[in-house]
């Protein structure tokens, strides 16, 4: 397995995991999120757990949720959304992150459920005692 998609690593330095190409333009997320992404769990979701490049994720229509958060910063930067971000969820007494999501000023992006909302006022609806983010800079 490669090291460099070691799930950590996503949120060190989130603009390198970042999709670069056109199909990001004009790219559906609603629709894809909607009807064509299934998530599945990796095999152990913890400290080996590994992401797929975004375009990996969609040509497959499954990942878990770092892959969706990487689809989701992907399109969020070729839309020109603001405040671009991704967030690791901690659900205590769990000592490292069990959820990845990705963020704009405006949307949450949780395994394939696009929520119009602040991360602060999704976490306060979610099982998850605190959310890590960091933002994330312009990819190109």
């Amino acid at each position: 397995m490669d090291l460099r998609r070691w799930t950590p690593f996503t949120f060190v330095a989130p603009d390198r995991y970042v999709g670069r190409d056109d199909r990001w333009d004009a790219f559906d997320i609603e629709e894809w999120s909607a009807s064509e992404y299934d998530w599945t769990q990796d095999p152990w979701n913890g400290l080996s757990d590994f992401a797929k490049r975004p375009d990996e994720c969609v040509d497959a229509g499954r990942g878990d949720c770092e892959d969706y958060a990487l689809v989701a910063l992907s399109w969020a930067f070729a839309n020109d959304r603001d405040g671009i971000g991704i967030g690791f969820c901690w659900d205590l007494p769990w000592p490292w992150p069990r959820h990845v999501i990705a963020f704009d000023d405006e949307r949450v992006y949780s395994s394939g459920e696009i929520t119009e909302e602040s991360v602060g006022e999704w976490k306060a609806d979610s099982k998850y005692a605190f959310v890590l983010k960091r933002r994330v800079s312009d990819p190109s």
